[in-house]
This record gives C-alpha cells, structure tokens and sequence, in this order.
C-alpha cells in the first residue's frame, strides 16, 4: 500500500470578561448569540462507535464518524473484530505529520481479498448534518466548525461539509486512486495537514490516548518516508476493539461536549476573547476550528434506583 497521507477541554480563564467591540477588526465582531433552549450540554458517545486500540503504553479511543465515512468506520469495526490489528504495528511514524498502522508496506504484506478497496468518502450533503460555524475566517475553506464534536469545514455554497484534518483526527490510508482505502488508516499527530482534507476518508477522531499516539516511536521521514526500518523498534497494536463488543462492566465510557450547544459556544468565545493578566499582550480575537475539537470527559455511572 502507497503511504498513507503521503506527501480536551477548553482553556480554562477565570475571570475573563468578553472583548468590548471598539477599534477591534472585523474579526472580532461576534455573531448573535443563537437560542440554544433544549440543547443539552453533552451527549453519551454509542459504544459502537467506540473503536479502542491497546498499545503498550495505554488505550487509544477513537470515536467513529458514520455521519461522514460508513464504509470506512465499518471497515474499521470489521477489521477489530477479525482481529486484523491485533500484533500489527505502528510502522511509518513522522513527527508533526501522521501515525500509520495496519497493513504494512513490507515486501511481504500479504494480500486482503476480506478487504476489498473502499470508494472515498469525502464530502456529505450539508443538509444531513449540523454544521456550526467558528466566527472567524480560515484558509483552507470558506467556513469551518463542527459536526458533532469534529472539526469541520463548508464550501462557499453552504451545501456541502467535510470533517479537516486536525491533531487526533483518523483517516484511511490510500494509494494515488482516490478509490484504494482498504484497513490502513492513520491518525494526525502534529499541526494540522489541512492539504489532505477532502482528498483523503475521515472516519474518527482520538477522544482519550492522544498522549500514547503520541509516544509512538518516529521513523526519518527522509528515508522510505518515515517507516521505521527495524521492525522490532515499531510500537505494537496489542488489539483492537469495539467497546459494545465487551462485557459492560469493562467498556469505557465517554460523553462528548455538544457543539451545537452552549456550553460550547461559551468555550469558544472564552478561548477566541483572551482577557486574563497573564496576557499581558492582548492576542488578535480569533480561535481556529483545530484548537476547539469537542471536549470530551469519562461518563457518569448510571445508579440503580
């Protein structure tokens, strides 16, 4: 398989008081506040969804994306409970750029007739969603926000949406053809490759364990790009697994902030409006769609009643 992409919660400031709006460019210029009545604050995420990859140095937790990519998150569940992962490895690691797993580029790599190439899913009708827009511009799209807690983007028409490449998200590998995704998949670990959004199947994003991707170990992106050579140095997928395949008692459990809510919006404004002593160099008000992914916190038990 050709390489891959070739080529928490919100600050938390006490006190912060909302920029007034005299002498701020446009930028800062809020939009009205929406009615957010009925909206709750946080949603439960499906155990489905969940898919949880073991390695050495913890779980990863990934929440699976069936409102933009099906095919691809059911790959991946199908993949999980083959066991296809289990004793694979991490193999082609770049830092700031992306973790590869599955497959494996080897000599050796054997074929997977079980898993024929996937069509891309790239973009979705913005009508079967709900896109909520960042206030400020970005440069790789006329709009970006969020769907659901990822990181999203909408073209000029506002008829079409598009998750974007930001820290955590997770996506299919593929070869030149944009038809060629089968189980390689990786997941972004550096500044943003905004360049690989919609050319390349978004299917999750890392909810829990971004700081075990992150302790993988990296390959020389000038030699093979980035694939470790020493297959004994590549970090091992201990198992994969699909959290509502587990006893219950052992599934984690996650809720996910709404970003259609208020809770969120507050966050937003917050982080975009800095006015804490500790700046004491006021920053532009203006806050990226990859710096607010959904903020994400383990579940309540439910009580007996």
């Amino acid at each position: 398989m050709a390489c891959a992409a070739c080529g928490g919660s919100p600050d938390e400031t006490a006190g912060e008081d909302v920029i007034g709006s005299e002498a701020l460019p446009a930028a800062a210029i809020e939009a009205p506040t929406p009615d957010f009545t009925g909206i709750p604050d946080w949603r439960p995420v499906n155990p489905a969804d969940l898919l949880l990859l073991e390695v050495e140095d913890g779980v990863i937790a990934i929440e699976l994306a069936d409102w933009i990519a099906p095919n691809h998150a059911n790959r991946m569940r199908q993949a999980a409970r083959d066991g296809f992962f289990d004793g694979r490895s991490f193999y082609r690691v770049i830092d700031g750029f992306v973790a590869q797993g599955g497959r494996g580029e080897d000599p050796d790599a054997v074929e997977l007739p079980q898993y024929p190439p996937l069509s891309g899913e790239f973009t979705i009708p913005a009508s079967t969603v709900t896109f909520t827009p960042m206030s400020d511009a970005d440069l790789y799209a006329p709009t970006v926000g969020h769907v659901d807690g990822f990181p999203a983007a909408m073209n000029e028409a506002g008829d079409e949406v598009w998750p974007i490449h930001c820290p955590g998200t997770v996506a299919m590998a593929r070869d030149n053809d944009p038809d060629s995704g089968d189980v390689e998949f990786y997941i972004v670990i550096g500044q943003g490759p905004r360049h690989l959004d919609r050319i390349m199947s978004v299917f999750g994003r890392v909810i829990d364990g971004m700081e075990h991707v992150q302790a993988l170990q990296r390959g020389n992106p000038a030699v093979n790009s980035g694939v470790i050579a020493d297959t004994l140095a590549r970090d091992i997928i201990v198992s994969a697994r699909i959290a509502s395949d587990l006893p219950e008692a052992d599934r984690p459990a996650y809720e996910v902030m709404r970003t259609d809510g208020q809770a969120f919006w507050d966050a937003k404004q917050a982080r975009r409006n800095r006015t804490h002593d500790f700046f004491f160099e006021t920053p532009p008000p203006v806050i990226e769609a990859c710096h607010m992914p959904g903020p994400v916190r383990i579940a309540e038990p439910q009580l007996d009643d």
